[in-house]
């Protein structure tokens, strides 16, 4: 099997390089003869790595391709077309070509005949990206349920999570609103100002603002006092879950978070209750235990307040097929 990827990075810390990074882990540990072409970003787990240009084209690769059965590409989201036409090109060049989509936007019609025509088999990790893509390839899409580590993340009792508190540097007084991502104005961030000042919200992106309207959002943030910010990098990223009250997910449009975010699923692995817009593939959580959809900000504090006050529940339930491993002999086959 080879799998050819530009998603592997040292820092696993973002949505399709996480979904990339975990599921190419643990298929290298479970199907012998694994190899990982890597291309503009590598990590541990690549086997080889190749340049190439924007449409694929290398002879080296084409002769990797031409020796394996079975390939997987794994492509770091970017516009529809142009991922569509690299699966297309990649296609020339081999008889079983899958790709895993991530992240997905409008498919136009030059795009879904190309992805006809290319003949490959698309993976997706939601139900709307599904639907959208079956209408022009049919049975060549499929739905695998993934995205979370059942094992890594999971519920502490109440005095660990006091203890996280107090670690990241957070009262025991207020109840902790979590949100971990990208701080950008595109993925709806501002809307954590509307949150009163009954709660203490904590920011969690590893990214650093990249641009001077990003840069703004961040300061106007921090200029809250009760809105703490971590942008660096944190290995045990479970323990912000775990002493978390509540995670809040405001994104609307798409094409700024994969298809299901990762870190619902990571948030509700450690029974913290998710109060989520219905992007993606969270559509699919409403009414399940845990989950509490946004209609409309404007009654945000309400929606938090009904979400801290329901005990007992538990949305790990709800969460626990989408675990990484579920996935494995799908990709694999």
């Amino acid at each position: 099997m080879l799998i050819l990827t530009n998603c592997l990075t040292k820092n696993a810390d973002e949505g399709c390089v996480n979904v990339a990074y975990n599921l190419i882990k643990r298929i290298k540990a479970t199907v012998s003869n694994v190899k990982v072409v890597s291309y503009e970003r590598i990590s541990e787990l690549t086997d080889v790595e190749i340049k190439l240009n924007k449409f694929m084209l290398s002879i080296p690769l084409i002769k990797l391709l031409r020796k394996e059965n079975n390939i997987l590409y794994i492509p770091f989201p970017a516009k529809t077309i142009a991922t569509v036409i690299r699966i297309f090109i990649l296609s020339l060049f081999c008889k079983n070509l899958n790709v895993l989509i991530s992240m997905h936007d409008s498919i136009d019609r030059l795009s879904g005949l190309l992805l006809k025509c290319s003949g490959a088999k698309l993976f997706v990790l939601s139900k709307s990206a599904y639907d959208d893509f079956k209408l022009y390839v049919g049975d060549k899409v499929v739905h695998i349920k993934t995205g979370v580590d059942t094992e890594k993340f999971i519920s502490v009792s109440p005095e660990k999570s006091a203890e996280l508190k107090v670690k990241y540097g957070l009262s025991l007084e207020k109840p902790v609103i979590l949100h971990v991502g990208h701080l950008n104005d595109g993925r709806n961030i501002g809307e954590l100002l509307n949150i009163n000042d009954d709660y203490q919200i904590l920011l969690v992106t590893s990214t650093l603002t990249k641009n001077e309207q990003d840069e703004k959002l961040k300061n106007i943030l921090q200029s809250k006092s009760n809105i703490k910010i971590i942008d660096d990098y944190i290995p045990e990223i479970q323990e912000v879950y775990q002493l978390a009250d509540l995670y809040l997910f405001p994104v609307v449009e798409k094409g700024h978070c994969i298809d299901i975010p990762l870190s619902c699923l990571e948030a509700a692995a450690c029974n913290t209750p998710v109060v989520t817009t219905d992007y993606g593939g969270m559509k699919e959580f409403k009414g399940k235990n845990g989950f509490y959809h946004i209609d409309s900000f404007d009654n945000i504090n309400e929606i938090i307040e009904k979400a801290l006050s329901v005990k007992g529940v538990s949305p790990r339930e709800s969460v626990s097929d989408h675990d990484w491993n579920n996935a494995i002999e799908a990709l694999s086959r």
